[in-house]
Protein backbone atom coordinates (compact mmCIF):
# COMPACT_ATOMS: atom_id res chain seq x y z
CA UNK A 1 0.00 0.00 0.00
CA UNK A 2 2.86 2.40 0.88
CA UNK A 3 4.58 1.76 -2.46
CA UNK A 4 1.33 2.34 -4.34
CA UNK A 5 0.72 5.67 -2.57
CA UNK A 6 4.33 6.70 -3.16
CA UNK A 7 4.07 5.82 -6.85
CA UNK A 8 0.88 7.83 -7.29
CA UNK A 9 2.47 10.78 -5.47
CA UNK A 10 5.53 10.76 -7.74
CA UNK A 11 3.44 10.43 -10.91
CA UNK A 12 1.09 13.23 -9.86
CA UNK A 13 3.73 15.70 -8.69
CA UNK A 14 6.81 14.90 -10.80
CA UNK A 15 5.55 13.16 -13.93
CA UNK A 16 6.20 9.94 -15.79
CA UNK A 17 9.91 10.57 -16.39
CA UNK A 18 10.66 10.90 -12.67
CA UNK A 19 8.50 7.84 -11.90
CA UNK A 20 10.38 5.66 -14.41
CA UNK A 21 13.71 6.86 -13.06
CA UNK A 22 12.71 5.98 -9.50
CA UNK A 23 11.27 2.64 -10.58
CA UNK A 24 14.56 1.67 -12.26
CA UNK A 25 16.54 2.71 -9.18
CA UNK A 26 14.27 0.91 -6.70
CA UNK A 27 15.71 -2.65 -6.98
CA UNK A 28 19.26 -1.25 -7.07
CA UNK A 29 18.63 0.73 -3.90
CA UNK A 30 17.12 -2.31 -2.20
CA UNK A 31 20.17 -4.40 -3.11
CA UNK A 32 22.54 -1.71 -1.82
CA UNK A 33 20.57 -1.52 1.42
CA UNK A 34 20.87 -5.30 1.87
CA UNK A 35 24.62 -5.11 1.30
CA UNK A 36 24.93 -2.30 3.83
CA UNK A 37 23.03 -4.30 6.45
CA UNK A 38 25.30 -7.31 5.93
CA UNK A 39 28.36 -5.05 6.18
CA UNK A 40 27.03 -3.58 9.43
CA UNK A 41 26.53 -7.03 10.90
CA UNK A 42 30.09 -7.99 9.97
CA UNK A 43 31.51 -4.75 11.36
CA UNK A 44 29.56 -5.12 14.60
CA UNK A 45 31.07 -8.58 15.14
CA UNK A 46 34.63 -7.50 14.35
CA UNK A 47 34.96 -3.74 14.93
CA UNK A 48 38.73 -3.89 15.43
CA UNK A 49 39.25 -4.98 11.83
CA UNK A 50 37.24 -1.96 10.68
CA UNK A 51 39.14 0.37 13.01
CA UNK A 52 42.52 -0.87 11.78
CA UNK A 53 41.61 -0.26 8.14
CA UNK A 54 40.25 3.21 8.89
CA UNK A 55 43.38 4.20 10.79
CA UNK A 56 45.65 2.96 8.02
CA UNK A 57 44.00 5.12 5.36
CA UNK A 58 45.71 8.39 4.51
CA UNK A 59 45.15 10.86 1.66
CA UNK A 60 44.95 14.61 1.19
CA UNK A 61 43.13 14.36 -2.13
CA UNK A 62 39.39 15.19 -1.66
CA UNK A 63 38.12 12.79 -4.32
CA UNK A 64 40.19 9.89 -2.95
CA UNK A 65 38.94 10.57 0.56
CA UNK A 66 35.32 10.71 -0.60
CA UNK A 67 35.64 7.53 -2.69
CA UNK A 68 37.11 5.64 0.27
CA UNK A 69 34.25 6.72 2.53
CA UNK A 70 31.69 5.83 -0.15
CA UNK A 71 33.00 2.35 -0.89
CA UNK A 72 34.30 1.32 2.54
CA UNK A 73 32.68 -1.84 3.87
CA UNK A 74 29.81 -1.71 1.35
CA UNK A 75 28.63 1.68 2.55
CA UNK A 76 29.20 1.40 6.31
CA UNK A 77 30.17 5.09 6.54
CA UNK A 78 28.80 6.23 3.18
CA UNK A 79 28.12 9.98 3.05
CA UNK A 80 24.53 10.93 2.26
CA UNK A 81 25.82 13.31 -0.39
CA UNK A 82 26.06 13.78 -4.14
CA UNK A 83 29.71 13.18 -4.97
CA UNK A 84 30.28 16.16 -7.28
CA UNK A 85 28.79 18.55 -4.74
CA UNK A 86 30.56 17.24 -1.68
CA UNK A 87 33.97 16.88 -3.35
CA UNK A 88 33.71 20.54 -4.35
CA UNK A 89 32.91 21.42 -0.73
CA UNK A 90 35.92 19.37 0.40
CA UNK A 91 38.16 21.39 -1.91
CA UNK A 92 36.84 24.59 -0.32
CA UNK A 93 37.33 23.01 3.12
CA UNK A 94 40.89 22.02 2.30
CA UNK A 95 41.76 25.47 1.00
CA UNK A 96 40.45 26.96 4.24
CA UNK A 97 42.74 24.57 6.17
CA UNK A 98 40.51 24.62 9.26
CA UNK A 99 41.61 23.82 12.79
CA UNK A 100 38.26 24.14 14.61
CA UNK A 101 35.34 22.33 12.98
CA UNK A 102 31.75 21.67 14.02
CA UNK A 103 29.38 19.32 12.21
CA UNK A 104 25.69 19.16 13.12
CA UNK A 105 24.36 15.80 11.95
CA UNK A 106 26.82 12.88 12.13
CA UNK A 107 24.50 10.23 10.61
CA UNK A 108 26.54 7.56 8.74
CA UNK A 109 29.78 9.31 9.61
CA UNK A 110 31.00 9.71 6.04
CA UNK A 111 31.16 13.50 6.05
CA UNK A 112 32.89 13.44 9.44
CA UNK A 113 35.48 10.99 8.10
CA UNK A 114 36.25 13.31 5.18
CA UNK A 115 36.56 16.36 7.43
CA UNK A 116 38.96 14.55 9.76
CA UNK A 117 41.21 13.38 6.93
CA UNK A 118 41.44 16.83 5.31
CA UNK A 119 41.60 19.04 8.41
CA UNK A 120 44.81 20.14 10.11
CA UNK A 121 46.79 17.37 11.81
CA UNK A 122 46.08 18.92 15.23
CA UNK A 123 42.49 19.98 14.51
CA UNK A 124 39.64 19.96 17.02
CA UNK A 125 36.56 18.40 15.44
CA UNK A 126 33.12 18.26 17.05
CA UNK A 127 30.18 16.31 15.64
CA UNK A 128 26.69 16.55 17.14
CA UNK A 129 24.02 13.94 16.45
CA UNK A 130 20.59 13.45 17.99
CA UNK A 131 19.92 9.80 18.93
CA UNK A 132 16.92 8.59 16.92
CA UNK A 133 16.80 11.89 15.04
CA UNK A 134 14.03 12.17 12.40
CA UNK A 135 16.36 13.20 9.56
CA UNK A 136 18.69 10.19 9.37
CA UNK A 137 20.54 10.74 12.63
CA UNK A 138 21.04 8.49 15.60
CA UNK A 139 23.94 6.11 15.00
CA UNK A 140 24.13 3.09 17.36
CA UNK A 141 26.58 3.05 20.27
CA UNK A 142 28.68 0.25 18.75
CA UNK A 143 29.71 2.65 16.00
CA UNK A 144 31.30 5.12 18.43
CA UNK A 145 34.78 3.47 18.44
CA UNK A 146 34.60 3.25 14.64
CA UNK A 147 33.87 6.97 14.34
CA UNK A 148 36.60 7.78 16.83
CA UNK A 149 39.04 5.97 14.53
CA UNK A 150 38.50 8.69 11.90
CA UNK A 151 40.76 11.10 13.76
CA UNK A 152 44.43 11.53 12.97
CA UNK A 153 46.89 10.85 15.77
CA UNK A 154 47.06 14.43 17.08
CA UNK A 155 43.50 15.48 16.34
CA UNK A 156 40.85 15.82 19.04
CA UNK A 157 37.48 14.38 18.02
CA UNK A 158 34.37 14.90 20.15
CA UNK A 159 31.18 12.94 19.42
CA UNK A 160 28.23 14.60 21.13
CA UNK A 161 25.14 12.39 21.04
CA UNK A 162 22.83 15.23 22.00
CA UNK A 163 20.18 17.65 20.76
CA UNK A 164 21.93 20.58 19.06
CA UNK A 165 19.00 22.83 20.02
CA UNK A 166 19.58 22.43 23.74
CA UNK A 167 21.50 25.25 25.43
CA UNK A 168 23.58 22.73 27.39
CA UNK A 169 24.85 21.29 24.07
CA UNK A 170 25.88 24.74 22.88
CA UNK A 171 27.65 25.34 26.19
CA UNK A 172 29.53 22.06 25.85
CA UNK A 173 30.70 23.07 22.37
CA UNK A 174 31.95 26.40 23.77
CA UNK A 175 33.76 24.58 26.56
CA UNK A 176 35.51 22.31 24.04
CA UNK A 177 36.52 25.31 21.92
CA UNK A 178 38.01 26.91 25.03
CA UNK A 179 37.77 30.47 23.75
CA UNK A 180 38.60 29.63 20.14
CA UNK A 181 36.23 30.25 17.23
CA UNK A 182 35.11 27.82 14.55
CA UNK A 183 36.76 27.92 11.16
CA UNK A 184 34.12 25.70 9.58
CA UNK A 185 30.51 24.87 10.48
CA UNK A 186 28.55 22.20 8.58
CA UNK A 187 24.78 22.21 9.24
CA UNK A 188 23.08 18.94 8.25
CA UNK A 189 20.88 18.03 11.20
CA UNK A 190 17.24 19.01 11.69
CA UNK A 191 15.95 19.86 8.19
CA UNK A 192 12.72 21.55 9.26
CA UNK A 193 12.66 25.33 8.80
CA UNK A 194 12.57 26.06 12.53
CA UNK A 195 15.20 23.41 13.21
CA UNK A 196 17.81 24.52 10.69
CA UNK A 197 17.16 28.15 11.59
CA UNK A 198 17.82 27.41 15.25
CA UNK A 199 21.09 25.62 14.43
CA UNK A 200 22.19 28.62 12.36
CA UNK A 201 21.22 31.14 15.05
CA UNK A 202 22.81 29.17 17.88
CA UNK A 203 26.12 28.20 16.29
CA UNK A 204 26.92 30.83 13.65
CA UNK A 205 28.06 33.28 16.40
CA UNK A 206 30.83 30.75 17.19
CA UNK A 207 32.27 31.06 13.66
CA UNK A 208 35.18 33.43 13.21
CA UNK A 209 35.24 36.25 10.69
CA UNK A 210 36.59 34.71 7.49
CA UNK A 211 35.21 31.28 8.42
CA UNK A 212 32.76 29.20 6.41
CA UNK A 213 29.26 27.90 7.11
CA UNK A 214 27.88 25.19 4.84
CA UNK A 215 24.28 23.91 4.66
CA UNK A 216 23.27 20.59 3.13
CA UNK A 217 19.95 20.01 1.30
CA UNK A 218 19.36 23.54 -0.01
CA UNK A 219 17.50 22.38 -3.14
CA UNK A 220 13.71 22.10 -3.25
CA UNK A 221 12.61 18.75 -1.82
CA UNK A 222 9.31 16.91 -2.22
CA UNK A 223 6.80 18.10 0.43
CA UNK A 224 6.54 14.64 2.04
CA UNK A 225 10.22 14.75 3.09
CA UNK A 226 9.69 17.60 5.53
CA UNK A 227 12.92 19.21 4.33
CA UNK A 228 12.69 23.01 4.46
CA UNK A 229 16.36 24.04 4.36
CA UNK A 230 15.73 25.77 1.02
CA UNK A 231 13.39 28.26 2.72
CA UNK A 232 16.02 29.41 5.22
CA UNK A 233 18.76 29.40 2.60
CA UNK A 234 16.80 31.80 0.38
CA UNK A 235 16.21 34.10 3.35
CA UNK A 236 19.84 34.44 4.44
CA UNK A 237 22.14 33.80 1.47
CA UNK A 238 22.07 37.33 0.06
CA UNK A 239 23.35 38.72 3.36
CA UNK A 240 26.73 37.12 2.66
CA UNK A 241 29.13 36.17 -0.07
CA UNK A 242 27.83 32.73 -0.98
CA UNK A 243 28.22 29.82 -3.35
CA UNK A 244 25.77 27.09 -4.34
CA UNK A 245 27.02 23.60 -5.15
CA UNK A 246 24.18 21.89 -7.04
CA UNK A 247 24.75 19.18 -9.63
CA UNK A 248 21.27 19.34 -11.17
CA UNK A 249 18.60 21.96 -10.45
CA UNK A 250 15.91 19.26 -10.79
CA UNK A 251 17.50 16.61 -8.56
CA UNK A 252 14.91 17.13 -5.74
CA UNK A 253 17.40 16.58 -2.91
CA UNK A 254 20.87 17.52 -1.65
CA UNK A 255 22.60 20.69 -2.85
CA UNK A 256 25.12 22.51 -0.67
CA UNK A 257 25.06 26.20 0.22
CA UNK A 258 28.33 27.82 1.28
CA UNK A 259 28.47 31.11 3.21
CA UNK A 260 31.73 33.03 3.51
CA UNK A 261 31.19 34.46 6.95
Amino acid sequence: MYLLKKSIFVLKNYGLKAFIKKAIRFPINRLNLLRQKRAEEKAKKNPQEVINILKSFSSNIPEEVFDFSWNFYNGLIRPMQIKEEFVELLKIFQELNPKYILEIGTANGGTLFCFCKLAQDDATIISIDLPEGPFGGGYPEWKIPIYQAFAKENQKLYLLRKDSHQQETSEEVKKILNGNHLDFLFIDGDHSYEGVKKDFEMYSPLVKKGGIIAFHDITKHPPDTGCEVEKLWKEIKNNFDFKELIKDANQNWAGIGVIYF
